[in-house]
């Protein structure tokens, strides 16, 4: 879907699209576009005027005129305490070692495991697969510096272009929520790890977002709205350890870790860091039956009150597992 101007039924407009570094059909990047929710970069760097709206994000990525802020926007997700801290865990819980093939689903710009670059060793591999071939680009680029070789192209989630058993690790984070497919694409990093391999899914699970800025009512519509699964399966997250275990892997460990944001000024932001503006959050809403259109002023104002006065608050909980394959050839 090529980037398209939309009518404002919320008229505090800005710039709207999904600022999760996710993947879509078939990976990263792909497809957020067409899914709910929107998000918003705030107007930095990028230059982007804030009365421009544009179709849903990362559907088609390659063909956004605003390519440079979705990049930009996933950058910032990827700066969040809770991002850090679960790939902080994943580290832990790989303890990749010297030599070791490592695959990233739904790369992105390569930013996280590239990190792992150094565990891997000169004699370790890095392999990335993106949609996208500008993510591409951009993690080819970053990985120019990397102490292993790393090789990154764009590829389907849903059918690898990777031998069988040829990877120690796999890794896939915030991906698997955009996928038509989850289960498959789980098969497929199934299918290129060796015996004993390691799978590492991290994933977000939006029936755990909330909102409080002291008004019930408001606070019951949008989690009455983010509880549903439209279109996509957004609460894949609480499901990863099912959906390991049922591939036939050993669940080897798995945590929870909760995003934050007690701290936003909308005089000065489009939108709390790296999260998505108020006035998509609205048109969500009015999407889901959950708000009238003509309310739309209503609720932003009083999501931005809130916010000027110091009684905004959100959350948001995402999921790590790591499994095992199993240690005999299939």
């Amino acid at each position: 879907m090529a980037s398209r101007a939309r009518p404002d039924r919320c008229r505090a407009g800005v710039i709207s699209w999904i600022v999760f570094v996710c993947s879509s059909s078939p990976t990263a990047s792909a497809c957020l576009g067409i899914l709910w929710p929107r998000f918003a970069a705030r107007r930095s760097v990028y230059g982007v005027d804030p009365d421009e709206t544009h179709a849903l994000g990362y559907e088609r990525v390659d063909d956004d005129p605003n390519v440079s802020i979705l990049l930009g926007t996933m950058e910032a997700t990827g700066r969040w305490e809770a991002t850090l801290r679960l790939r902080a865990w994943e580290r832990k819980r790989l303890s990749l070692a010297p030599g070791q093939r490592l695959l990233d689903v739904g790369c992105g710009l390569g930013d996280a495991v590239l990190a792992l670059a150094n565990d891997l060793g000169t004699d370790g591999e890095i392999v990335g697969i993106d949609i996208s071939a500008k993510m591409i680009a951009g993690a080819q680029s970053r990985a120019r510096t990397a102490r292993c070789r790393a090789r990154f192209r764009v590829g389907d989630a849903l059918e690898l272009a990777e031998p069988n058993c040829s990877f120690d690790t796999a890794r896939s984070e915030r991906t698997l929520q955009w996928l038509t497919d989850p289960k498959a694409a789980v098969a497929e990093m199934t299918r290129v790890l060796r015996p004993g391999g390691l799978l590492s899914l991290i994933d977000t699970d939006w029936s755990t977002f909330d909102i409080d800025v002291g008004d019930r009512d408001l606070t019951t519509r949008v989690l009455d709205a983010m509880r549903i699964e439209r279109r996509r399966p957004s609460n894949i997250g609480r499901r990863l350890a099912d959906l390991v275990q049922d591939m036939g892997l050993e669940l080897v460990d798995q945590t929870t870790v909760t995003q934050h944001w007690n701290d936003w000024n909308p005089d000065e932001s489009l939108a709390p860091d790296g999260c998505f503006s108020m006035s998509s959050l609205a048109e969500d809403l009015v999407d889901a039956g959950q708000l009238a259109a003509h309310d739309c002023d209503r609720f932003v104002s009083t999501i931005h009150e809130a916010a000027r006065e110091g009684r905004f608050s959100m959350a948001l909980t995402m999921f790590g597992v790591v499994a095992v394959a199993s240690r005999s050839v299939p």
